[in-house]
């Protein structure tokens, strides 16, 4: 059974938190490739690194484990990042031949991430989500694919088919869930062409592609917070060995903690920030699809 510092977790989200809004003030300054590279690969090398140690086997050594689930978080946050750069080009020349390739390569980073948040190797284990649905691919003795469903995303997706109209070729050629509407009122404002809320899309109709890529940055950042999943993995052992009910549960949902604390996040961003415009989630966005 794995081992884990159970009091250290907040300190482990503050840091993350910090690194947040580093990024923020450097993007504001800066506004480049290179800082958007660097926040990329920063967040998650620390949730690999986090990840990993919470993850670590006693006989393992602390130092070793922190530094290979810190390179590794590096790496797929690098390879987020080029996802991210690769979906611009859909906002530059509004061909969506762009657009299901960055989703996977978004993917692959995001898995990445996790496999270094769970202190195993970065090949291990690769997923896709669509919406609310998550397959899982297992490389290691031998292939195996997985389904299970993501309860929080679950959730804003049945809110999405009771308050909006559902666009099914939209949806196709981006690889979520897309909704549309007349008006999208956020926080008593009335003039977005957009919003995002776990793998889901609102748009307003004839929305732009440009607006289409800047909600699916969002969609990518809900994603890029499910390495901080893992740190709850000895946990949910646990109570998987302790609960028939529990291993049921696990067995066929993944629970994306990842939403909730993408919401505080973003939350906190709006408070650090003097506008609606100045949070960082807004502003990286924002630059992928200038």
């Amino acid at each position: 059974m794995k081992t884990s510092p159970f009091g250290s977790y907040y300190i482990k989200i503050v840091l993350i938190i910090g690194f947040l809004s580093f990024g923020r003030n450097s993007i504001q300054a800066q506004d480049s490739d290179l800082d958007f590279a660097l926040i990329n690969v920063g967040v998650s090398s620390v949730i690999g690194g986090v990840g990993a140690v919470i993850n670590k086997e006693p006989d393992e050594k602390f130092g070793k484990v922190l530094l290979k689930g810190i390179y590794q978080g590096a790496l797929g946050g690098y390879v987020v990042f080029e996802s991210k750069r690769l979906l611009r080009e859909f906002s530059r020349t509004n061909n969506y031949a762009y657009v299901w390739p960055s989703k996977l390569i978004n993917s692959a980073g995001n898995s990445i991430i996790e496999n270094a948040a769970s202190n195993q190797d970065f090949w291990i284990q690769w997923h896709l989500n669509i919406g609310f649905n998550r397959f899982d691919l297992y490389t290691k003795d031998k292939f195996r694919l997985r389904y299970r469903i993501m309860p929080f995303s679950l959730g804003t997706t049945i809110s999405g088919f009771v308050n909006y109209s559902f666009d099914l070729p939209e949806s196709l050629k981006i690889g979520t869930f897309v909704f549309t509407e007349d008006i999208i009122n956020i926080n008593g404002r009335s003039d977005f062409e957009g919003a995002t809320r776990d793998n889901l899309i609102v748009l307003i109709k004839n929305s732009s592609n440009s607006i289409k890529a800047h909600e699916i940055i969002h969609t990518y950042q809900y994603e890029q917070l499910s390495g901080v999943n893992m740190f709850l993995s000895p946990i949910s052992a646990k109570l998987e060995s302790k609960s028939k009910l529990f291993e049921f549960y696990q067995k066929y949902f993944y629970t994306d903690y990842n939403s909730l604390i993408k919401g505080i996040l973003y939350e906190i961003e709006n408070k650090n920030s003097l506008n609606y415009e100045g949070n960082f989630f807004e502003i990286e966005a924002y630059y992928f699809t200038k």
